[in-house]
């Protein structure tokens, strides 16, 4: 009976351990940057037509910041398109500005394994309802074009936003294919810097 007991504590024990051990990880990858966001709160009252020439200035100079070989005009070029298609879906300009940094560094021409341009669109994954939803859009050469990748990356970030019910978070989640803690924090690191500037102008 007394080894019987000794050996319950034992592995009791070692529960207890691999729990210890494995929390912080856990905790970290539902750890969360936009959902209680101060930043994302202030631009969310701020997301009208009054404030667009702002943001689209805050966005050229981010993306010129983020790739000094970018040119001033190609900057503003990229995020007068941010501006314009996410009125069209109501979608955070500051938030696809973020994705577009973090995803290919402003590269239009940006490839990375099966994923493509400016968002890092993966064309294998999702061939079969791009051209349906964008009919212009034809095979992964045109994603290699600002616009239609543009179009094509805003689309499925209003489409993981809606089905995280707002969640900038876990539609971030499903926009990369996976949760990384990392990825996430990156992305609101970024909008939390145009929102500064945002700020001082």
């Amino acid at each position: 009976m007394m080894h019987e007991k000794r050996y319950s504590l034992s592995l009791g024990g070692m529960i207890l351990l691999l729990v210890f051990l494995l929390l912080p990880s856990l905790c970290q990858g539902d750890a969360s940057f936009f959902d209680s966001s101060s930043e994302y709160q202030y631009m969310q009252k701020r997301y009208g037509k009054k404030h667009a020439t702002r943001r689209v200035l805050v966005m050229r100079d981010f993306f010129v910041r983020k790739n000094p070989n970018l040119s001033p005009k190609a900057a503003k070029s990229y995020a007068a398109l941010v501006e314009r298609i996410c009125r069209n879906y109501s979608v955070d300009p500051f938030l696809v500005a973020a994705v577009i940094v973090k995803e290919s560094t402003v590269q239009v021409k940006a490839k990375s394994g099966v994923a493509y341009g400016l968002m890092q669109i993966n064309w294998e994954a999702n061939k079969k309802w791009i051209p349906k939803v964008f009919p212009t859009i034809k095979s992964r050469r045109d994603l290699l074009h600002s616009r239609p990748n543009i179009y094509v990356g805003t689309y499925m970030l209003q489409k993981a936003l809606e089905k995280s019910r707002g969640s900038v978070d876990r539609a971030l989640d499903s926009y990369r294919g996976k949760s990384i803690t990392e990825y996430r924090r990156k992305i609101h690191a970024f909008y939390a810097e145009m929102v500064r500037d945002f700020k001082s102008r």
